[in-house]
């Protein structure tokens, strides 16, 4: 059975990724991304119908990837350092380098529903630069929020391209799913 309705998001992870000589990954171990309150995520997708006798005679469908929107209450001096490619100076100081290159990274993160917890991860995803907004204290106070826009692209497993793996309650997986980066076996 498959949840009738979606809830919740929690245990929001992230893993570095790094390519190997034979287009394989391999990841670090993965780091709790604190804070999270909103994540969608959008097919990167498009259709076209093929024409011919008066009718349309087949649909050609692509999916090239998701764009995640992911809201925090703040991004983590340790997302920064090692996705976002800001440096620390000699005074420890954070030091935002915008010469940096794009580390690739998994996104993992867990929803809840009626019948299962399911566990996603995203298994090569690349973040944008974040921007900064803040509001001055009034009679009630609002806090912050800080927007990750990030693209995540498939990875080839065997003949199949693969962009996630999503584990519910009771897969054999489930208990460890974030204790190491993503992974499939067996598929296809």
């Amino acid at each position: 059975m498959s949840n009738k309705v979606t809830f919740g998001l929690k245990n929001v992870h992230y893993a570095v990724a790094t390519p190997g000589q034979d287009d394989s990954w391999t990841y670090s171990e993965p780091k709790k991304l604190k804070g999270a309150q909103e994540l969608t995520a959008e097919v990167i997708a498009g259709k076209t119908d093929v024409y011919a006798d008066d009718r349309i005679l087949a649909t050609l469908v692509s999916n090239s990837g998701s764009n995640i929107s992911l809201k925090l209450t703040e991004v983590s001096d340790n997302f920064k350092v090692d996705v976002l490619g800001y440096e620390r100076d000699s005074n420890n100081n954070l030091v935002e380098v915008v010469n940096h290159r794009n580390k690739t990274f998994a996104l993992g993160y867990e929803i809840q529903g009626d019948d299962k917890s399911r566990r996603v991860w995203y298994f090569l995803c690349t973040a944008s630069p974040i921007s900064d907004a803040t509001k001055t204290k009034a009679e009630s106070i609002e806090p912050n929020s800080v927007t990750l826009n990030i693209t995540a692209r498939s990875i080839e497993i065997g003949n199949l391209s693969v962009i996630r793996v999503i584990s519910k309650y009771g897969d054999d997986n489930y208990n460890d799913f974030f204790s190491s980066g993503p992974t499939v076996t067996n598929v296809g």
